[in-house]
């Protein structure tokens, strides 16, 4: 039948007296750890606390963990190698491992006053008279609670020495009965992460038809982290099988915790390490039934003597000391050396060779001859009588030789422990100093290191900031000649389109690039190519007179209202004749003007002539022959003739338009139909016509159809350099 598993689950390096216990009372241990213990984040405050120690009426230690760790800040506020703790500061804690633990360090009655529930001094065993039954021992604040005088701790400083968290029920109590609690913490729980191998053997335990386990227990917390864990690592089939395992715990405020999470099968036990070790055994032999009939265990190590005989056996096991006397002398026996007991023990119990020759001879000669007489027959009965009681006083003999050997070797195994032991200790002891030294140094090369850290993040801060502003000032000016660049092209682009000035927009890109030339950085490379493209572009473009073709347009607009229309032709030279002729008069007026009886002379004659001539041309005027194509041109009137020449304005005008629109359909067709109404309605055989005709020919010659490039590459380049 395999044996029994306990798995203890106290804080790793806090559990050896306990696990070598249950080791010895032949119980397989686990350990799995479901608390980790370790220095406050901030001792700070239980630093200034110590430091003022003296001034405070009662110190409150609610776990051996606080002693330890408040001991060791004293020590190193005290900056001595062993803490001194004041004679008069009252001290008080909460179970037998914290008196265990004071009394280690030196603080014990009757030099201090140590104050702790009732049991505590005799570790929760109840055999004194003055202990109380262990079916009614609690370790906890209620416990001390009632040990304390509230009255005389009303109005004087109480400081209570704890762990992160924890319940404050003594402070609440301490409070309301009119003392000044300080609470600080000495150290801190977390949550430790239990190792691979340790939860492959806690899934072999819950696997069907394995060795049963039960958990040991010894704090609310620690049944808290194990629900925690267990969902988190184990499957739903392993978590339920978990909770239907046996658990063992010290008090009913953990049973409680215990049967609230889902753990169904709690089972109390008695304060401290005996208690729990006396349940454990107690769930072991309910497990194992009934021991079997025949001689009870010897010791711990539950080894028995053989005999050869059961005759034989009877009377050495009287003679000799019961082997439980050996490590009753040796309470605190190791496994290892129990091992080499039960070795001993068993070699020892082997009868020697010689004996068994003794008896082997006695035996030979005991058989009598063949065809002896009645009478000879009783000397070999005596004979065999007497040498059985012979091997039965060398058996004796040897047992007890085996006996007092064995007995040495324990005694010197046990000394040569003891040695080691207190070499142990003092090697602890002086491991403990080197540590507190090496953790007061290492505090000092951490506040070095800290200062050192803010110094070096504060250089960085002033270096980013001045990285940041530099940055700062860059990027305007970047943007600033960024916008410059962009406004020059924007608007080049924009009169190129609207007045295809090629030269412009050539001019703005070429003063673009030097610009960007002097900048002289890389980010402007890709902007440049393209502005370099855009300028072959423009140089490439073809050069077009639009505006000298939109002034000939202007010179024969301008003209348009003194062309001689086919109608009135004669009537326009008649009256620049008439025009003439008025001039010549007045001037022969002027001239004649000093000799007045020469004109009245020759007024007679002149007068005659006029008149003939002004008869000679009314008669011209009567008939002509002129041969012309559109008989509508001689029908016009005077008002038609006007809106004739506005009409032809106002094609021409929208010919200039077109032309500097760059709308060439519209030009072209507009510049026809005004040279068509010319040629229609105007005389083409006058110089003036001729001219204005020569003239649209001209514009129209001139009005080359240029397709003009666009600055898109450069200003999408622009865009693209400024999204960067």
């Amino acid at each position: 039948m395999p044996r029994p598993t306990v798995v203890v689950t106290r804080p790793a390096g806090q559990s050896r007296q306990l696990t070598e216990a249950l080791q010895g009372a032949g119980l397989d241990v686990l350990s799995f750890p479901l608390l980790a213990i370790g220095p406050a984040a901030d001792d700070a405050p239980l630093r200034a606390a110590l430091a003022r120690l003296d001034t405070f009426a009662l110190v409150v230690f609610v776990s051996p963990n606080a002693i330890a760790f408040a001991l060791d800040a004293l020590a190193g506020v005290q900056g001595s190698a062993v803490a001194r703790w004041p004679a008069q500061v009252a001290v008080a804690v909460v179970g037998p491992a914290s008196v265990a633990a004071l009394a280690e360090r030196g603080i014990a009655a009757p030099a201090y006053r140590v104050i702790a529930p009732a049991g505590a001094s005799a570790n929760g065993a109840g055999h004194d008279d003055t202990v109380p039954d262990a079916e009614v021992l609690r370790f906890d604040s209620e416990a001390l609670w009632a040990q304390l005088d509230p009255v005389a701790l009303a109005g004087k400083p109480v400081l209570i020495i704890r762990g992160n968290g924890g319940r404050d029920w003594l402070g609440d109590r301490l409070r309301e009965a009119g003392a000044r609690v300080e609470a600080v913490e000495a150290y801190q729980r977390t949550l430790p992460e239990p190792t691979a191998m340790q939860w492959q053997a806690v899934r072999d335990h819950l696997l069907p038809g394995a060795a049963p386990h039960a958990w040991l227990l010894t704090s609310s917390e620690a049944v808290r982290n194990l629900d925690v864990l267990a969902r988190q690592h184990l499957s739903p089939q392993e978590d339920a099988s978990l909770r239907q395992v046996q658990c063992i715990a010290p008090h009913a405020r953990i049973a409680e915790q215990a049967l609230a999470l889902g753990f169904a099968h709690i089972q109390r036990a008695a304060p401290g390490d005996a208690g729990l070790l006396a349940a454990c055994l107690q769930w072991a032999d309910a497990y194992a039934g009934p021991p079997p009939a025949g001689p009870a265990p010897a010791g711990p190590a539950r080894s028995s003597l053989p005999a050869p005989t059961a005759a034989a056996a009877a009377k050495p096991v009287e003679a000799t000391p019961p082997a439980a006397s050996v490590p009753a002398a040796v309470p605190a026996m190791s496994t290892k050396v129990e091992r080499v007991t039960q070795e001993t023990t068993s070699s020892s119990a082997t009868p020697p060779p010689g004996a068994a020759s003794v008896h082997t001879a006695q035996s030979a000669q005991a058989v009598p001859p063949q065809g002896a007489g009645h009478a000879g027959a009783a000397r070999p009965a005596a004979r065999r009588s007497a040498a059985l009681w012979a091997l039965v006083a060398v058996l004796v003999v040897a047992t007890a030789g085996g006996f007092w050997w064995l007995q040495q070797r324990v005694d010197h195994l046990t000394g040569e422990l003891a040695r080691r032991q207190q070499s142990n200790d003092a090697l602890v002891q002086e491991s403990r100093v080197l540590t507190r030294n090496a953790q007061d140094t290492v505090k000092e090369l951490q506040a070095k290191v800290g200062a050192l850290e803010n110094q070096v993040g504060e250089t960085r801060d002033k270096q980013v900031a001045l990285e940041q502003v530099y940055q700062d000032l860059m990027r305007n000016r970047d943007d600033w000649e960024i916008a410059e660049i962009q406004q020059l092209l924007t608007s080049a682009g924009q009169q190129l389109q609207l007045t295809g000035n090629v030269q412009v927009a050539l001019a703005a890109l070429q003063s673009a690039d030097a610009r960007l030339a002097r900048a002289d950085k890389p980010q402007y490379n890709l902007l440049r190519r393209a502005i370099a493209r855009d300028v072959a572009r423009m140089k490439a473009v073809p050069d077009t007179d639009l505006t000298g073709a939109a002034i000939k347009l202007d010179e024969a607009i301008n003209q348009v209202d003194a062309l001689p229309l086919l109608s009135s032709e004669r009537m326009l030279e008649r009256s620049e004749a008439d025009a003439r002729k008025g001039a010549a008069a007045n001037g022969g007026n002027g001239a004649n003007g000093a000799s007045a009886p020469a004109a009245a002379s020759g007024s007679g004659a002149g007068w005659f002539t006029r008149f003939w001539d002004y008869l000679r041309e009314e008669l011209a005027q009567v008939i002509r022959i002129r041969k012309v194509d559109d008989a509508e041109a001689l029908l016009l009137s005077g008002d038609q003739g006007w809106f004739l020449r506005e009409n032809v304005k106002l094609r021409l005008l929208n010919a200039r338009l077109a032309l500097l629109s760059r709308n060439e359909p519209v030009f072209r067709n507009d510049l026809a139909a005004a040279q068509a109404m010319i040629s229609r309605y105007f005389d083409t055989k006058s110089r003036r016509v001729q001219g204005v005709l020569t003239l649209l020919r001209q514009a129209q010659a001139g009005a080359v159809s240029v397709q003009l490039p666009t600055m898109a590459e450069s200003l999408g380049a622009l865009q693209a350099l400024k999204k960067e």
